[in-house]
């Protein structure tokens, strides 16, 4: 049949294609080629690295004994963090001291003065000195043999500011005798008065809780430098002073060539016990009067001070006047930023008058503080007793 015929036709053509493709097939090389390939057996294997040759070091000659070279003078501090004297007066300028903190905000009683350079680092000055007395690290002559030996006394690596003065001995004035109101003054005709340990001793700088508090005048408030003398007399060349540091009480000697003397037979007492101020002169009492002092957790200090220095009254809370002591208090480590120093100041709430609510500071009233600034000088003895 016809269909028959056609399937016949293709299963010619098939058959015939297949026969092409074997025949193809057959004709190709069927050989597969192989690329070498290098591998780290293929490596050449390294050469031996020639043996460096030893070479002979030339000995060592002798070298001259090193010069013995002294420190150099020991820096004085040149710093303005110095110890400041009144309250924020940022925070107090309006503000009630009905609680008790106001008025004292600071027994530090300081402007803002201190703050701003309590982290600049000191430029180290040469501490001054007087033409008699020797420069604390003297350096060698220039006549001096080269290569001089130390002497046998010599201490190995001096610290500055631990070397005497002076290598003679210097007279030690007695200390004044206790009790009494009067007492001599010393103020300050140098920038940077010398501090020392003792009479031609080491330089000593005070401080509070590792805060250096050297001695510069005028003071940050621009009040002359004075000092409370507790050993020596006019004609001394050396006095032993009363200095602000911590613990209250510390002493130094200066050199009385670098002050003026005066002198005050009027003192400030201070009774924390009655909450009482008096003044004396002698044994005559010229003023008394009711005050405030610290309550129990920041407690006015019984220590000895002097008259430092007497300002105006930073706000209202501190009334027209303010008188530094110092001192400072036992109880606080800072206040306002600064060093919590005490004061004598008026306050704009006289109701508190008798009772324990400062921070430590002690508040008279306004027109009480005026009278105390106008009668008694700076240097003046000062008495936290009670």
């Amino acid at each position: 049949s016809r269909a028959d015929r056609l399937g016949f036709v293709v299963f010619a053509v098939l058959a015939s294609l297949l026969a092409v493709l074997v025949v193809t097939n057959l004709n190709n090389d069927t050989t597969e080629s192989a690329q070498s390939v290098s591998t780290f057996a293929d490596v050449a294997p390294p050469t031996a690295v020639p043996t460096t040759v030893a070479v002979t070091m030339p000995e060592p000659t002798a070298t001259p004994a090193a010069v013995s070279i002294q420190p150099a003078a020991a820096p004085e501090v040149d710093d303005d963090q110095d110890a400041s004297d009144d309250e924020d007066t940022d925070d107090d300028a309006d503000a009630s001291t009905a609680d008790g903190d106001q008025a004292d905000k600071g027994t530090s009683e300081s402007t803002s003065t201190v703050t701003q350079t309590a982290n600049a680092q000191p430029a180290p000055t040469t501490a001054p000195l007087q033409a008699a007395t020797a420069v604390p690290n003297p350096q060698p002559a220039t006549t001096a043999v080269p290569n001089p030996q130390p002497a046998t006394t010599a201490v190995p690596n001096p610290q500055p500011g631990t070397q005497p003065i002076s290598a003679a001995p210097a007279n030690v004035p007695a200390d004044a005798p206790a009790g009494g109101t009067f007492t001599h003054t010393l103020a300050a005709t140098v920038s940077r008065p010398t501090l020392h340990t003792s009479p031609g001793g080491a330089i000593f700088t005070p401080s509070f809780n590792g805060t250096a508090l050297p001695a510069v005048n005028p003071t940050v408030f621009g009040n002359t430098l004075v000092y409370r003398v507790l050993a020596g007399v006019p004609g001394d060349a050396w006095a032993k002073v009363y200095v602000p540091a911590r613990p209250n009480g510390t002493t130094a000697w200066v050199q009385t060539s670098q002050f003026n003397w005066g002198s005050s037979n009027r003192m400030l007492q201070i009774n924390v016990s009655t909450n009482t101020v008096t003044v004396f002169e002698g044994g005559n009492v010229l003023l008394t009067t009711s005050a405030v002092t610290g309550k129990s957790s920041s407690p006015t200090p019984r220590a000895n001070g002097w008259v430092e220095e007497i300002m105006a009254g930073p706000s209202s809370a501190y009334g027209p006047r303010l008188i530094s002591l110092g001192i400072y208090s036992d109880a606080l480590n800072s206040f306002g930023g600064s060093v919590p120093k005490i004061a004598l100041h008026g306050t704009n709430n006289p109701a508190l008058m008798g009772q324990y609510a400062s921070n430590g500071c002690v508040r008279v009233p306004n027109e009480i503080i005026s009278q105390i600034a106008g009668m008694i000088p700076a240097g003046s003895k000062v008495v936290i007793v009670g």
